[in-house]
Formats: C-alpha cells, structure tokens, sequence
C-alpha cells in the first residue's frame, strides 16, 4: 500500500518542460499512475501524442483549461473526469488563469 499527499506530491514534479511538470505514484505491471502539471503557455505549440496500448483516464484536481481530442476541444475544471481511448490522439492546455494540474492513470488494455 502506497498514500500520497498531494500537495507534497506537487512540490516534487518533474519538469518535462517549460510547461508540463509530472510524477508517476503508482506502478504495477498493468498501470501507471501519477499527477500531472499544465503551465499557461502564450507561445505554445500544441502537440498531440498518443499511447498504443493504454487508455488514459484523467481526474482534474485543481485550475481549469481543456482536453483537445479527435478535434473536439473538452473545457476541464476540478471535479471531471475523462476517458481517453488507446491510441486516441489528445493533448491538454491550462487556461490563461493558472495551472491544470489531473491525476492520470495509464492503462494497459
């Protein structure tokens, strides 16, 4: 068994870029688990990835922004929660108010 505050748990992500920071929490053969930070970018360029061979569910716990996927654009605030298919091409954007920060779990199906 394994708990994570999460508010230590934000004070320890890595930086990825000068937008995303993140931390994996949980790993098992199946899934992977963690938090995930969205800066405001002005001068982003938004690049969509996908996972082959996971599906992607996200709970959003703190700012707002949106999910971009199959060229619908989902507005995220705290509370939601998304399903995002394997191999379905998405990315995510804090607003220009603040961070987005979701606890992901990437699931191998």
């Amino acid at each position: 068994m394994k708990v994570i505050k999460v508010e230590s748990a934000l004070k320890r992500l890595n930086k990825l870029n000068d937008e995303i920071r993140y931390a994996d929490c949980f790993a098992e053969k199946q899934f992977i688990s963690g938090l995930i930070a969205f800066r405001p970018a002005k001068n982003s360029k938004p690049k969509q990835i996908n996972h082959a061979d996971k599906d992607v569910v996200c709970h959003v716990i703190k700012g707002s922004g949106r999910l971009r996927i199959n060229s619908k654009r989902i507005p995220l605030r705290p509370g939601i929660i998304c399903h995002i298919p394997k191999g379905a091409p998405h990315d995510f954007a804090a607003s220009e108010k603040g961070e987005l920060v979701l606890f992901y779990s990437l699931i191998k199906t």
